[in-house]
């Protein structure tokens, strides 16, 4: 009978993008499922699933990546990632059109609830992002018992998430080395 705490890891697909460049020039080189077991390993869990975030252009604006991102994504699928999306969503200020992402994160928090305490799937969310607005859903799960850990590389890494409340990781280059999926 395995005694380890299950996990599941909920990727914050678009935080972890822009700051893993700092790092590395082609960040979707990086197989989530060697990340995930190299975090898990180094907690003494057990990984039961890893759900990815993030939201996708509408082809219907022109975006020239929406078939890399949506050939990224199911490579994802392939590889047994569960993939959770939201469109893209394009807002005008300053007479400028800007694509911001909308609800991914309420997502993200929303899911770790239900599947920590409401389904009870896993005993500890791992979270990969650097985005502290996760923290009031973090504190709600480790009110009720169960346990978030967050990691992400140093830059874009919010001092609150590493502030003591809850153990992480900050991801160096040799992590990222070691989770090298090629492409």
């Amino acid at each position: 009978m395995n005694s380890r705490k299950r996990a599941i890891v909920f990727v914050d697909g678009n935080n972890w993008y822009h700051n893993v460049k700092s790092l590395v020039k082609k960040p979707r080189g990086i197989d989530f499922g060697k990340l995930s077991v190299l975090i898990c390993d180094r907690f003494g869990l057990s990984l039961v699933e890893v759900r990815y975030y993030n939201s996708v252009p509408d082809i219907d604006l022109g975006e020239e990546n929406y078939y890399k991102h949506m050939v990224f994504l199911a490579g994802l699928k392939r590889k047994g990632v569960v993939v959770n999306t939201r469109k893209l969503k394009v807002i005008r200020s300053g007479g400028k059109k800007l694509r911001v992402e909308k609800g991914v994160d309420v997502q993200i928090a929303s899911d770790m609830i239900d599947y920590s305490l409401v389904k009870d799937f896993c005993d500890v969310c791992i979270l990969i992002s650097g985005d502290a607005d996760f923290l009031p859903a973090m504190n709600v799960i480790k009110r009720k018992g169960c346990e978030v850990i967050t990691t992400c590389v140093g830059k874009g890494y919010s001092r609150d998430l590493r502030s003591g409340d809850f153990r992480y990781v900050v991801l160096k280059r040799g992590d990222l080395d070691r989770c090298w999926g090629g492409r």
